[in-house]
């Protein structure tokens, strides 16, 4: 618990501090015709997540030469993950840049915190690795699309990682920890708590930088717990990818681009309706903590019931989704611009 308690507070204070920093720095958010916001506002806040995590590292014991290597390996995509984004959000690299070294990326990290071949059934090492390396891209992914509402990376992220804390043991549990203590001091000047708005964004840096990091610490725990586990995974963030997945398959069926620049995703609806960036933050987190406690429930299940808590989770939220879609419509929103 005190070993927990440094680890998480060393992780809390040093995002807080270098997402002060970025913020004084001046590197600014200019307001598009995708934006949430009308005024240039800092970005970059989310390396204090990356560096904050990275940092309380440090106070992990890593007796076993496996969890070494293996929070070795995911600090090294961690940092690549976040030098990439912190690059994207100077200078706004080529796309197909992006994809081949995010893909590169996720590959590796899929090798080393991985990969995942138990579903309850065995599977072959090389579509496990593969099958891993998709989720971790399609994650870094799903949070980028996710980050442009004030507060809603950490209200989804911080849920997720606390409950990955309580379902692993040993290193990864105390790392889960880290990573959501990280990202609650870099919330606390991205949160719209004490303001309509929060005074920094996260940026590509700490979107796909802490991302990157929960994919990672996921596929070291579904790969060394009990077979069928993997299945609470993407129950753990499925307010991200569900609303980022749902979103391109309801644009594709419009016949418009599912990988085009937007603002179809459920939360940019609501936000366009009149719902406030903090109302926002709630519902998702309200749903993220949800999905949290579901898949702790749920991991004392066989692996095919856990497969069916996560399938009536997806109905649910598909059905939430919709719902969320019609009401855009009934205010005359394009729901698939």
């Amino acid at each position: 618990m005190i070993q927990s308690g440094s680890v998480g507070l060393l992780a809390f204070v040093t995002a807080l501090v270098v997402a002060g920093l970025v913020m004084r720095a001046g590197i600014l958010d200019h307001p598009n015709a995708r934006s949430s916001h009308v005024r240039p506002t800092p970005r970059g806040g989310g390396l204090g997540i990356v560096v904050g995590f990275l940092f309380s590292l440090a106070l992990i014991p890593l007796p076993a030469p496996a969890d070494q290597a293996m929070l070795g390996g995911l600090a090294l995509c961690a940092v690549l993950t976040a030098l990439l984004g912190f690059v994207d959000d100077l200078v706004s690299l080529d796309g197909r840049i992006k994809f081949a070294v995010l893909a590169t990326i996720s590959l590796a990290l899929a090798g080393m915190a991985g990969p995942v071949t138990d579903l309850g059934f065995a599977l072959p090492w090389l579509a496990g690795w593969l099958g891993s390396a998709l989720f971790v891209f399609t994650l870094a992914n799903a949070v980028n699309f996710m980050d442009g509402s004030d507060g809603l990376l950490a209200s989804t992220l911080i849920p997720a990682a606390l409950a990955l804390g309580v379902l692993a043991d040993g290193p990864v549990a105390v790392a889960a920890l880290a990573l959501a203590a990280a990202t609650a001091g870099f919330a606390v000047w991205n949160a719209p708590l004490l303001a309509a708005r929060g005074r920094l964004f996260s940026g590509d840096v700490g979107a796909l930088g802490g991302a990157v990091i929960f994919a990672g610490l996921s596929l070291a725990w579904a790969s060394t717990d009990r077979g069928g586990s993997v299945w609470l995974v993407p129950l753990l963030v499925l307010p991200l990818l569900g609303d980022v997945l749902l979103t391109m398959a309801a644009r594709v069926r419009a016949g418009r681009s599912a990988f085009a620049a937007h603002r179809a995703h459920a939360y940019q609806l609501l936000i366009s309706i009149g719902l406030s960036h903090r109302q926002v933050a709630m519902i998702w987190g309200g749903m993220s903590l949800s999905c949290g406690v579901l898949a702790i429930v749920a991991s004392a299940l066989p692996s095919h019931l856990q497969l069916a808590c996560l399938v009536v989770a997806v109905v649910i939220f598909t059905l939430g989704h919709r719902r969320c879609r019609k009401l855009a419509s009934s205010h005359g929103l394009d729901i698939h611009q």
